[in-house]
């Protein structure tokens, strides 16, 4: 009987409840799923051109511009997610504008096969993009599983939406200002109109879910009687202007403010990625006097803009006790103020909002901006001591008199390793790029995505400057994309710098695709056969050796037309796998050689994946060092799985063996630390050791 009453209690307090505010709540987030809607930088530091993401309520949206290291870039910071963009739109044609569009490509292309429901990605670029898109998905993915279903290329000419925002591309002269129009949100459902026209609570969800209802009295309400006017729906407008001359034709155009359903918008935002000289122009400031009511942004390479990543954590943390290259912490600069008008300077994860809610007013947010503060854990610490304590009890009793000695007297160029994962970078490693440098030759092998903006991350824009113009040569294995893609700016820089062409040694298969990319991208390239080479024609190398260094070649067992090879000096030999199987040609040309580098793709208990991909595993490429006589093996090309650790589980590394991280530099003076490094890595990090041993597992058991 008590509890028959408790429940009748708790019926009679539920029927009095006031379910309006439910309903009202409920129709708010029905008939307004753009309730939250904003713009957010990505990039725009000395490393990293900026980018620009839309976002709406559910995190999907575009990006607006896709420049060389915004792949990567996604992946580091917080919140972002490459699944969540459904088109990518240039502005002009640039490098800066589209050199991260293959690389989210092969991404998508890799969650696709684990998320069916992911549609592919729309990019509307001018012709000029179109055409290197193509050749690249032609030449660069010839023997990946095609990536064209999941990359749609598109004009920009034809844009016209994107979901449901309304788009007007503007042609300038060689690019375009855009003009998006966000859809009007309903009106607020106004309680002083539900109570006037006395509507029940118990007919408000059909008044809501079927747009009418009728009283008892006979007469019909509709669910916009009770509806509150809506405001101007937000709109903003995209400029890139690289001359003069189009800003002249930016002022002629007059920006419509009303979108194809005839709501009327307000124009909130400009974005401008136009160069400073031209945003400083009298020309620009017209523009600035037409728009000074609206609020401004200026999307440049800014050096206060910060990207704090897990990366530059663990750099900062190994720095204090590994020889890793420092990350370069770019010196602030004062900024003038460019005019007087709102305008505001671009930082990484800076958001504008254009819809305004409860928690997020129209306007700009710093929330996920991010300060220069770096700070070592206590658990940090402690592996900092751990490390410590093993190296002061072992790596003096380990090392004799004699090897040190002979360790000291090595004469080899300071080896940087600037990527050191496969296929594309991650948010610890970068794809592949290796920096070899002494006073008489400097080179680089390979040169994936990214690598100029690794080299700055390492010693900022000035240093990283003059490091490729000390080039010889860059040298390119194969041309699959995360070998080659970070070459052209590299060659931009060099030219810029030196006002000549960099010699580029590459496969003959990738000579095509770097003369399409030098035509449309107006770069000068010296393009050199590593077939002729190889055919002994040394004529090629004429501009590159005067006599002081040889190059040997062999094939690699990888893909078709790709390379292993040894550069030798008369004081030291060094030799570079490129991607390959083991191959007994490669172990001819690196004979004695002082340092080995070579892929190790898999670890070794998945040689059959190793195979079926045409790569090496951690053991196969331990054994051509040591049938090479190699002083020093140093392992990368580490596949995706291995982000935070290089495979050592169940691996027997031996003393001579270094496992490559990104930002480390191999020199006589530290190659031992680093081979001993190897063995206190389960110790410095217990919780990812233990994860990759569950992963081990996990993958022998199947």
């Amino acid at each position: 009987m008590r509890r028959a009453l408790v429940f009748l209690c708790y019926v009679s307090r539920i029927l009095k409840r006031d379910y309006s505010k439910h309903y009202l709540t409920h129709f708010q987030v029905q008939h307004n799923p753009m309730s939250v809607a904003s713009l957010q930088v990505v990039g725009g530091t000395p490393a990293i051109p900026p980018a620009l993401l839309y976002s709406d309520s559910n995190n999907k949206g575009f990006l607006i511009n896709a420049g060389e290291g915004i792949q990567r870039l996604i992946l580091e910071s917080p919140g972002l997610r490459i699944g969540n963009i459904t088109d990518i739109i240039t502005t002009h044609t640039s490098w800066e504008t589209c050199a991260s569009i293959p690389g989210i490509g092969l991404f998508r292309r890799d969650q696709f096969a684990s998320n069916a429901s992911l549609k592919p990605l729309n990019t509307w670029t001018s012709g000029e993009i179109t055409e290197f898109l193509k050749i690249t998905q032609k030449e660069c993915f010839a023997d990946e599983v095609s990536v064209d279903r999941h990359l749609k290329i598109h004009n920009i000419s034809e844009l016209y939406n994107v979901g449901s925002i309304t788009v007007s591309p503007h042609k300038l002269i060689s690019s375009y200002a855009l003009h998006f129009k966000l859809p009007q949100k309903s009106g607020k459902v106004s309680k002083r109109l539900l109570n006037e026209l006395n509507i029940p609570q118990k007919q408000l969800a059909t008044l809501f879910k079927e747009g009418k209802i009728t009283l008892e009295n006979g007469k019909t309400i509709r669910k916009e009687e009770v509806l509150e006017s809506p405001t101007p729906a937000p709109s903003f407008i995209v400029i890139n202007c690289s001359t003069i001359e189009e800003v002249e034709r930016l002022n002629e155009i007059s920006f419509d403010q009303s979108n194809d359903e005839g709501d009327v918008n307000q124009l909130l935002l400009c974005c401008h990625f136009s160069s400073e000289e031209i945003i400083r122009s009298d020309e620009y400031a017209k523009f600035f006097d037409k728009y000074k009511e609206v609020d401004h942004l200026w999307l440049h390479r800014n050096p206060k803009s910060v990207i704090l990543s897990d990366c530059r954590e663990r750099n900062a943390f190994l720095c204090s006790f590994i020889p890793l290259k420092q990350l370069y912490e770019e010196e602030e600069e004062e900024e003038e103020d460019v005019n007087d008008w709102n305008l505001v300077s671009s930082l990484h994860l800076l958001r504008y909002y254009l819809y305004s809610g409860r928690k997020t007013p129209a306007g700009w947010n710093t929330t996920n901006v991010i300060s220069k503060d770096l700070n070592i854990s206590e658990k940090q610490s402690f592996a900092l001591k751990t490390f410590k304590k093993f190296t002061e009890k072992n790596v003096t009793k380990n090392v004799s008199v004699g090897k040190r000695q002979k360790v000291l007297s090595l004469s080899i160029p300071d080896i940087l390793f600037l990527g050191t994962t496969s296929t594309y970078s991650s948010t610890y490693r970068n794809v592949s790029g290796i920096l070899c440098s002494s006073p008489s030759l400097s080179f680089m092998l390979d040169c994936g995505e990214f690598t100029v903006g690794q080299l700055i991350r390492a010693y900022g824009v000035r240093g990283a400057l003059e490091l490729i113009k000390e080039l010889k040569f860059l040298y390119i294995s194969h041309i699959h994309f995360d070998h080659c893609c970070g070459a052209l700016e590299v060659a931009r820089l060099y030219s810029k710098e030196t006002q000549k062409a960099l010699p580029i040694l590459c496969p003959s298969r990738a000579i095509h695709w770097f003369k399409c990319l030098s035509k449309i991208f107006d770069v000068p390239i010296d393009l050199i056969s590593l077939g002729a080479i190889y055919a002994g024609d040394k004529d090629k190398l004429r501009g590159v050796s005067n006599g002081d260094f040889d190059i040997k070649l062999c094939s690699a067992r990888h893909t078709r037309d790709s390379w292993c090879v040894a550069v030798e000096t008369n004081s030291w030999k060094l030799t570079y796998s490129g991607d390959t199987m083991p191959t007994e040609d490669l172990v001819d040309i690196g004979k004695n050689c002082d340092i080995l580098i070579h892929e190790a793709t898999h670890q070794s208990s998945l040689m059959e994946d190793a195979s079926k991909k045409r790569h090496s595993t951690v053991s196969q490429a331990i054994d051509i060092g040591e049938k090479m006589k190699s002083t020093y093996t140093i392992l990368t090309h580490f596949s995706l799985r291995y982000q935070k650790l290089p495979p050592i589980v169940s691996e027997k590394i031996p003393e001579n063996v270094l496992l490559a991280h990104d930002f480390m530099i191999v020199k006589p003076s530290n190659i031992q630390k680093w081979c001993e490094f190897t063995k206190i890595i389960p110790e410095i990090f217990p919780n990812e050791y233990q994860d990759m041993i569950k992963q081990h597992y996990r993958q022998n058991s199947k």
